[in-house]
């Protein structure tokens, strides 16, 4: 049997997501009363700050300044940062970062 002649990846079109995360965070203001006691607390400005990585893909799925869908976030969504980076030994990688703010339309 002859060994086969074309060896390595020659065409990638799928891109695959290996990991997601998510962080989340708001502003807390907590009011007092009249005596400096706690009355009650408000939560402000809630944001998830979010990194996804994957391979497979040869373009970076994600661009600067999209408004993007990712997993579960909801709101509006924006991506701040993007890498890509392709070695000779393995599928090219990619990953992107941003911002979802819940309760913006």
């Amino acid at each position: 049997m002859a060994a086969p002649t074309n060896v390595g990846v020659t065409s990638v079109t799928n891109s695959e997501v290996q990991s997601l995360e998510i962080s989340a965070k708001c502003e807390v203001k907590f009011l007092s009363n009249r005596e400096g006691k706690y009355a009650k607390g408000a939560v402000f400005d809630p944001t998830m700050e979010f990194t996804i990585r994957g391979k497979g893909s040869n373009t970076n799925p994600y661009r600067v300044g999209q408004s993007a869908s990712i997993g579960s976030l909801s709101g509006k969504i924006i991506v701040t940062s993007t890498k890509q980076s392709t070695t000779n030994d393995d599928w090219p990688e990619w990953e992107a970062s941003g911002v979802a703010y819940p309760q913006a339309r």
